[in-house]
């Protein structure tokens, strides 16, 4: 690997050495991404490529706030349906092309389009038409849409350059901190610096190029292959399993980053069309007895936090403290009297089935519940299944009206809570939409902005929470752990699990 030349300079009588950093960077993934076409990615693998190549129109802090990106400023007219923004001067493509507001425009238009197949189509919302006036790319929507702004901060809004798609094959052109160098399918990638890159992104300290030359990404399936690089030296980073970060986090000589910005949240929920899961007293007791302290400090490692609320921290109007008012508490005592009210107990116990997916740590997590649970007086027999069956399955239990109660468990990510339109508007996630009067809420806070869409959001949590149709868990909860030896530093995890490099100093 190459190395800087270490500098020394006279000042005065001293003499001042600046320290040597290694321009080159491997990281160890356990699977390839699907594609480098952001507009038609749909693995988070995938995404996370494509997010060092291309930039968004903005960018998000960790407070959930938005903030400019390619856009130097943008405004949203008083009835909320049209968006101005103004292109930042001076951006230039990986190729050497400039970025404009025509070239923003393509790139939207493209995303749109029908032909491209865009996984992420409906989060763009309702665009109407497209425009360009001088530095101006113009949005109209044909309804106000609150979640726009976070959206367009997103790893699923990311802007090509129109010679991406000149000639009809795809090229990853992008204007983003890394250009793409090869890619050889299933082996590895390779980035390079892009050194025209001037940073805006709140969440990055370096302003220009990223510090390090050449990144490049090595698939390799393997956990024990993984670990047996990293300790070697043979790679620099490496996703590692949950075991192995909790052993490397013992260990001085590597370092474990958790992505606490992922905008993941874990939930459990129920069949509440089925009796007795009709009765919102069950459903808190349910949720009374789990003691999310032990999932997270034992399950998890310690690699994670409980939370408070149905939409995952530092999202746009998520209050934690404010949630925490509204839902059940871990009480046993009081859920098993709860219990006991309804006529359950030890020598009647609450027969239900507890519904899992495959993931690391959940396995774990689903014990420690099913030990809460029967000490309140429910019986709760694990079904496990992997993940694609699981939600396959889930659609035709959650449409039930009779049969066996079940608790299940599932997460959720995203940059803005609009996520809960996607899960409790009827009919729903899987079928778990609620009623008319959620439904009108959801509807309501698409149109607000602001404060106003701030305390509709909060009214909906409200309802989730103290009626106890949603137990927010944990967060974060899958694919959010990556692991370095201690001589790389600056490395961060953004939202919905990007890897940011731009601050990477390796010594």
């Amino acid at each position: 690997m190459g190395r800087a030349t270490a500098v020394a300079t006279l000042l005065g009588s001293a003499l001042i050495a600046f320290p040597a950093f290694s321009v080159d960077l491997t990281v160890a993934r356990s699977v390839d991404a699907d594609g480098l076409d952001p507009q038609k990615a749909s693995t988070t693998q995938s995404l996370q490529m494509t997010n060092l190549m291309f930039d968004t129109l903005l960018t998000m802090d960790k407070d959930g706030s938005v903030h400019p990106g390619l856009a130097s400023a943008w405004s949203m007219s008083d009835d909320g349906k049209t968006y101005s923004f103004t292109i930042r001067d001076g951006v230039k493509c990986h190729d050497g092309t400039t970025f404009d507001a025509a070239a923003a425009k393509a790139s939207v238009d493209r995303a749109l389009n029908p032909a491209t197949i865009n996984p992420n189509l409906s989060s763009w919302g309702p665009i109407k038409t497209t425009s360009v006036d001088g530095k101006v790319l113009k949005l109209t929507l044909s309804e106000p849409y609150g979640p726009f702004a976070s959206f367009l901060t997103s790893i699923q809004a990311a802007f090509i350059c129109p010679s991406s798609v000149a000639g009809g094959e795809f090229k990853p052109i992008g204007t983003g901190p890394f250009k793409f160098v090869s890619w050889t399918r299933n082996d590895s990638l390779k980035l390079e610096a892009n050194p025209d890159y001037k940073n805006v992104n709140p969440l990055i300290t370096n302003p220009g190029k990223p510090h390090i030359e050449k990144l490049t990404f090595k698939v390799i399936p393997e956990a024990v292959a993984r670990m047996a690089a990293l300790r070697s030296g043979e790679v620099d980073m490496v996703e590692p399993s949950l075991e192995e970060a909790a052993d490397l986090k013992a260990d001085n000589n590597f370092k474990v980053y958790a992505a606490e910005l992922s905008g993941q949240q874990m939930l459990a929920a129920f069949t509440w069309k089925i009796k007795p899961f009709d009765n919102p007293d069950i459903r808190k007791a349910i949720g009374m007895a789990m003691n999310r302290d032990a999932y997270a400090s034992i399950a998890f490692e310690g690699l994670v936090n409980t939370a408070n609320c149905p939409v995952a921290p530092n999202l746009f109007a998520t209050d934690e403290a404010l949630c925490a008012t509204w839902g059940v508490k871990y009480d046993p005592v009081a859920a098993k009297a709860l219990m006991a009210k309804a006529g359950y107990g030890p020598d009647h116990p609450l027969k239900i089935k507890l519904l899992v997916h495959k993931l690391p740590g959940w396995d774990q997590m689903h014990q420690i519940m099913q030990q809460d649970l029967a000490a309140i007086g429910v019986d709760a027999q694990i079904e496990t299944r992997e993940v694609a069956a699981f939600f396959d399955y889930m659609k035709g239990v959650n449409a039930k009206t009779d049969g066996e109660p079940a608790v299940w468990t599932m997460g959720m990510s995203g940059v803005d809570p609009d996520y809960l339109y996607f899960l409790w508007k009827q009919p729903g996630f899987v079928n778990m939409g609620l009623n008319a009067d959620v439904d009108k809420m959801l509807e309501e806070q698409r149109k607000l902005s602001g404060d106003a869409r701030a305390a509709k959001i909060h009214q909906i949590e409200k309802y989730l929470m103290e009626n106890a149709y949603a137990i927010p868990l944990l967060s974060p909860g899958w694919g959010w752990l990556m692991a370095s030896t201690s001589k790389v530093d600056g490395f961060k995890m953004g939202f919905m699990v990007s890897l940011i490099f731009n601050d990477v100093t390796k010594s």
